[in-house]
């Protein structure tokens, strides 16, 4: 006799992928010993269900190792993010992918608003001290570029314009190709990894939340560094933002310090529809092993929350920084359409994460270009740019 907890998380998995008109037990069976590896917190290696519940519900971060910024990493997973496990299953067991926004395949885009606004005092300092380290150290396109970009401030300040403050322009751009996207904004700053200037912040937060809401797009919420692990900042925060921007549906950790065991509830408590945190920052990929939204699995209560999960992809960091992977321009554009082609096979509905400094003119070096093009390769493939939002909303009425 299959245990009920066995029963309510195969069950559970089986849902998630849309294929709740098969039986567990009959049409899939249930092998014992599989089940009790996942309890022992081992990932089974012959019982497919089995480990998509070990890889869907994070079982291996629940005692996973952790970088310095408390996050569970690619490089300590035992999956492979770029062929996930329960697309697999999906496809043996012979169900369809979903349909989000009436496309074969969905992408949320979102910005996250770590730093609205470059030409603060700390701002040109710190292009400063970039400009004499790229001279002293012999990188001359790097001093270059800071150079130019501190030749303009005198014609910012003249305006009272800023090259990070391109907001309007972002989402016109998109609203050209078909697309609409999710900003997410900052409610407060109690860390140095929150950024440079919270007072500067502070003062352009309600200007901010008007303009993305005057040009159409969705404002979520982006819960700040040490609200990661403090409730009680997150609450401030969620009604601080609200305060600005009205109901306030979505959600995503700043430096992407999601922990699905230990935070998430936390978002479902405070009323938040959806949340986008759960990638890997150091490499694209899908962190629990699913293409598509789901509600994530709650340890403490043996059944998924209301929440709804959107996988994050893919942020611009991961690949362009030598913290990460260090891609060229070029090897980015690869990744990025490979996985592109992977979803014109496959389906899903997932987010991508961009930065306000990658639409900079003097130091982007391509990658708003790159935004862009990515946006009509999803097109050229037959899929759709939508909302955070709007791909959760549809999520949560396809997922009950």
């Amino acid at each position: 006799m299959t245990p009920a907890r066995v029963e309510r998380r195969a069950r559970w998995v089986l849902d998630t992928i849309g294929a709740s008109e098969i039986g567990f037990g009959d049409d899939v069976p249930y092998d014992e010993r599989a089940w009790e590896e996942v309890t022992r917190g081992e990932r089974p290696e012959n019982d497919d269900l089995a480990a998509a519940f070990f890889d869907l519900a994070r079982v291996e971060e629940l005692n996973g190792p952790r970088d310095e910024h408390g996050r569970f990493l690619a490089s300590s997973s035992a999956l492979d993010p770029l062929d996930p496990l329960l697309e697999r299953l999906r496809r043996k067991l012979g169900v369809e992918s979903r349909r989000w926004g009436g496309a074969s395949f969905a992408v949320a885009l979102s910005i996250d608003v770590d730093n609205p606004w470059r030409w603060t005092r700390r701002g040109i300092l710190g292009s400063a001290a970039r400009l004499k380290k790229g001279v002293l150290g012999g990188h001359p396109r790097a001093a270059l570029r800071e150079a130019r970009a501190l030749a303009g401030v005198p014609l910012h300040k003249l305006r009272g314009s800023d090259p990070y403050w391109r907001f309007e322009k972002i989402i016109a751009e998109q609203r050209r190709r078909g697309a609409r996207s999710t900003f997410f904004v900052m409610g407060g700053h109690r860390h140095p990894a929150d950024g440079p200037s919270p007072e500067r912040y502070d003062e352009l937060r309600s200007q901010l939340v008007e303009t993305l809401l005057e040009c159409g797009a969705e404002v979520g919420l982006h819960g700040s560094y040490t609200a990661a692990e403090d409730p009680s900042q997150l609450a401030l925060e969620a009604e601080r933002v609200r305060g600005l921007a009205g109901s306030v549906r979505g959600h995503r950790f700043h430096y992407l310090r999601v922990d699905p065991h230990r935070n998430l509830r936390v978002l479902d408590e405070l009323g938040f529809g959806y949340d986008s945190t759960l990638g890997f920052p150091d490499r694209p990929g899908f962190r629990a092993g699913i293409a598509q939204p789901f509600r994530p699995w709650d340890f403490e209560t043996e059944r998924p929350l209301e929440l709804v999960e959107i996988p994050l992809a893919v942020m611009d960091a991961s690949l362009a920084e030598d913290r990460y992977l260090g891609l060229s321009l070029a090897q980015a554009e690869r990744r990025l359409l490979g996985l592109l082609d992977w979803a014109q096979g496959n389906g899903g509905g997932f987010s991508v994460l961009w930065h306000p400094d990658r639409f900079d003119p003097a130091q982007a070096r391509g990658w708003d270009r790159l935004f862009y093009r990515f946006i009509e390769a999803v097109g050229e493939r037959g899929g759709v740019c939508m909302s955070c939002g709007d791909l959760a909303a549809e999520a949560a009425s396809e997922l009950g």
